[in-house]
Order: C-alpha cells, then sequence, then structure tokens
C-alpha cells in the first residue's frame, strides 16, 4: 500500500541526535522512518533536500479572543501566524469570570471550524468560585492545565477578565490541582502591592518610555513572588509550571526541578531573549512581566543550555494598536507577533551563533512542551505512530520582519525591523501542507481540540 505522503532526504532532529532518513505518512500520523535513499511508492513527495527537519513547535502560551474580535476569527488568523512560524500546536488561555460549561463547548467549535493547527486549552482561575470546580472541569473536558495570578489587582484588572487571586486562594488552587491526575498549575508571578508603590513615581513623572514600566516592576518583586508561589507549590505537592520567566541572573535556583513535594516546569518567550528594556518601544514594549536589561537576555540564554528553561511560549496577544491603546499606564499589556517568531528567533540568535544546539532547540519547543502538558508522543516527536506535524527549516533564508509577513492580525509587533536568518521552508500539519514558499496554502476543518493524557 502506497503512503500518502513521503517527506524524502531529511536531517530529522531529535533532542538527542540527527539522524538522515525519510519520513512516511499515512492518515496523518507518521507511518514510517526509513532509510534516506530508500525508495517506496508515496502518493505524494516532498524532498527536503538534506535540509534540518524538526517535529512542529508547540507554543505552550497564547491569548486568543481578547482583542474585540471573536475566538473564532483569533482561531483563523493566528493560527496562520502560527504555520508561518513552524508552530503546529497551540495552548491557548481561556478566559471566562462565570462557568467554564458555559464557553467550553463554543470554543471548541470555532477551533474546529476556524483553525489551522490543533489548540489544547488552559483555563484561568480568575474568580474564587472557580477553584472549586477544578476536579470536574479536569473530568469533563480534559482539560489538566490552570492558571492564576498574583498580578492583576486593583486598577490592573485586565478588561478580558483576568484577575489576581489572593494568597490564600493561591494555596487552595495549588491543592485542587495537585488533585488532577497529570494537572499542572501555572501561576504569574509579581508581587502586585510592591508594584503598586514603586509605579508611583514613574507614572507622577510621565514617563512613557519601555524602561519605566520594566523599571516600575522590579526584578526583586518578581523573584520574591515565584518563590513564594514555590513555597506554596512544595506544600501542596502540585506540579507548578512558571510561565513567561524573563530572568536571567538571579533564576538559577529554579535549575533545580524538584523542590520538595512539588515538580517545577519553567517557560520563556521570545521577546525575553531578543528585546530589552532600553531599547524604547513605548506601549509595544509593554508586558508582563516586563522586558529586562541586555545583561539578563544574556544570562537567559544561559538558562535555556543549563536546563533551568524547559519550555519556550510566545504569549501571544493578537491586539491592534486600537485594542493595545497608547498610554502607557493604561495599555493593555501584551506581545504581538510572538508565535511566529519563536523558531526565527531560536534560530537566528541561537543556533546560527553557535550558542543553542539545534537538538536543544527541539527539546525546548516540541519535546518537553509535549511531555510536560501530556500530549507526547503524539505531538512533540516524529516517531511512527507520532502526528505528522513536521516543519523543513531555511537555516539561510533571511526575513524583515514586519506584520505582514507574520500573517496575524495585528497591526502592529515590537519584532518589526529585526532580520531573522532562519525561517519555516515548508510546515506540514496532520501531513497536509499548510505553508510553503512565503505563503499560508492551509485551510481550516482539519484541527482537534487536544485532551491532555493522565499520568
Amino acid at each position: 500500500m502506497a503512503y500518502d505522503l513521503l517527506v524524502k532526504d531529511c536531517r530529522l532532529v531529535r533532542p538527542d541526535a540527527v539522524i538522515a532518513c525519510s519520513v512516511a505518512v499515512r492518515d496523518g500520523r507518521v507511518a514510517a522512518l526509513l532509510d534516506a535513499a530508500e525508495t517506496v511508492a508515496a502518493d505524494a513527495v516532498i524532498d527536503a533536500a538534506g535540509r534540518h527537519v524538526v517535529p512542529g513547535l508547540i507554543d505552550t502560551h497564547v491569548h486568543l479572543g481578547n482583542a474585540g474580535r471573536p475566538f473564532g476569527q483569533d482561531c483563523r488568523t493566528e493560527s496562520r501566524a502560527a504555520v508561518t512560524g513552524g508552530v503546529t500546536t497551540m495552548l491557548v488561555y481561556v478566559v471566562t469570570r462565570g462557568s467554564y460549561d458555559d464557553v467550553l463547548p463554543a470554543y471548541r467549535r470555532a477551533v474546529e471550524e476556524c483553525s489551522i493547527v490543533d489548540m489544547l486549552f488552559h483555563l484561568a482561575i480568575v474568580a474564587p468560585e472557580q477553584i472549586s470546580d477544578i476536579p470536574r472541569y479536569a473530568n469533563r473536558y480534559g482539560v489538566r492545565s490552570f492558571k492564576a495570578f498574583m498580578a492583576y489587582k486593583g486598577r490592573e484588572i485586565s478588561p478580558s477578565g483576568i484577575q489576581g487571586v489572593t494568597d490564600g486562594e493561591l494555596f487552595d488552587f495549588f491543592c485542587q490541582v495537585a488533585g488532577v491526575d497529570g494537572g499542572v498549575a501555572l501561576v504569574h508571578c509579581e508581587n502586585i502591592e510592591l508594584i503598586a508603590s514603586t509605579q508611583r513615581p514613574y507614572v507622577e513623572a510621565g514617563r512613557q518610555d519601555t524602561a519605566a514600566w520594566s523599571d516600575s516592576r522590579p526584578i526583586f518583586g518578581e523573584l520574591e513572588a515565584i518563590r513564594r508561589a514555590l513555597t506554596f507549590a512544595e506544600q501542596a505537592g502540585v506540579h507548578f509550571a512558571l510561565p513567561h520567566m524573563g530572568i536571567g541572573s538571579g533564576s538559577e535556583f529554579l535549575r533545580e526541578k524538584r523542590h520538595g513535594a512539588a515538580r517545577l516546569t519553567v517557560e520563556t518567550c521570545p521577546h525575553y531573549l531578543l528585546l530589552d528594556k532600553d531599547h524604547d518601544q513605548g506601549v509595544a514594549g509593554k508586558v508582563n512581566p516586563p522586558l529586562r536589561e541586555r545583561a539578563q537576555v544574556d544570562a537567559l540564554w544561559e538558562r535555556l543550555l543549563d536546563s533551568t528553561v524547559d519550555v519556550i511560549g510566545s504569549d501571544q496577544c493578537a491586539y491592534t494598536r486600537e485594542s493595545k491603546g497608547c498610554d502607557l499606564w493604561t495599555a493593555r499589556a501584551g506581545i504581538t507577533g510572538g508565535t511566529t517568531m519563536i523558531l526565527p528567533v531560536l534560530l537566528s540568535e541561537g543556533v546560527r551563533t553557535g550558542r543553542l544546539p539545534i537538538t536543544r532547540l527541539v527539546e525546548l519547543t516540541s519535546a518537553r512542551p509535549a511531555q510536560v502538558f501530556g500530549l507526547y508522543p503524539r505531538k512533540g516527536a516524529l516517531e511512527v505512530g507520532s502526528d505528522a506535524d513536521l516543519v523543513i527549516l531555511d537555516e539561510d533564508r533571511e526575513v524583515r520582519v514586519d506584520p505582514g509577513v507574520l500573517n496575524t492580525a495585528s497591526d502592529y509587533t515590537p519584532y518589526e525591523g529585526y532580520v531573522a536568518r532562519g525561517w519555516s521552508a515548508m510546515t506540514i500539519v496532520g501531513g497536509r501542507v499548510v505553508y510553503e514558499d512565503d505563503r499560508v496554502v492551509g485551510s481550516p476543518g482539519h484541527a482537534q481540540v487536544l485532551t491532555a493524557e493522565r499520568r
């Protein structure tokens, strides 16, 4: 029986090795890994021409439906942005202040009807009454990852409904997630009471620069919140995942992945690996936690190599200039264009410069995210039986970034003007080509909402 697709002459990248092979696909799954010189019958043949081929990237941190557009519309546009950057699975935060029973069925339909890529939902816990429902949501919807916020209180409560928890609620949250088989508790860690004090002089001075936002949210306040959350997680015995960490120097204590009864996972984002607070972009550079100084950027790359950092997510928010806002102190926090930029930043600033092995890139963007969030080996690997999600790399391609090349709904990005050296030559999802020759060619209708495996 012929294969549906043969991707021949690959240098297939795994976390531990690069192997020469051809990838045979049938019914959307990897059916065989063949010798690179082997000839077999296939309905379609793609010649990778000896280039690196990596498993489709998993973006662990995406926000959709928070920029004034319907969730389904963002599924359509931002999944196009995803495949442009070789991302074939998106882990999306769903937010409501009411019951998730009222929104998840509609969100599932939106993914199936509008997205090009599969998605997994994280549920944001933004109201105290949602905490006791965590086990029921896990059992009913197969959701295993839940997020709480130590920030977003008082004047910073988000228009999208995000609101922070008290310390008592945080500990209760950890205990509830600890009771979920395979549960992962994500927490946004910043000391909002400290920030309320440290921000005051910057606001009164009328500062509108990126550095003002960053300096008003000091590093020690972020580290204090991380240590406090980790202390609670140890007592609860939960798998604690720290999202969007941008601190390189000072975060070394997170290298230990077992803290008493707590397991730890650490995520960072491409903007923390490329941008810094002193390259002023005003509100475009406003993100929580904030950008830091260049020394922190350089140190964060070391945290990718010493296993402090486990996974990469974009913290993508598909804002427009209008929905973002124009005043630094009232504009919405969040980075645009990030999903597309994970792969180019890691290739350009990491692999090309020699400070990041390409095997480590695959570990950070595919294998470990799939393992942490219960998707492995269906996702995050190219083994027999895995979904045929893969990316053929063009490591010599140069792209000057602007919103148009990112294929996002956003009309601006803080990455604008950056020249990436390394991009996706072709992105394949479920055995279907969805991006090639600088164009998105895939269409919705095949995506699924994934269920995390119990462990």
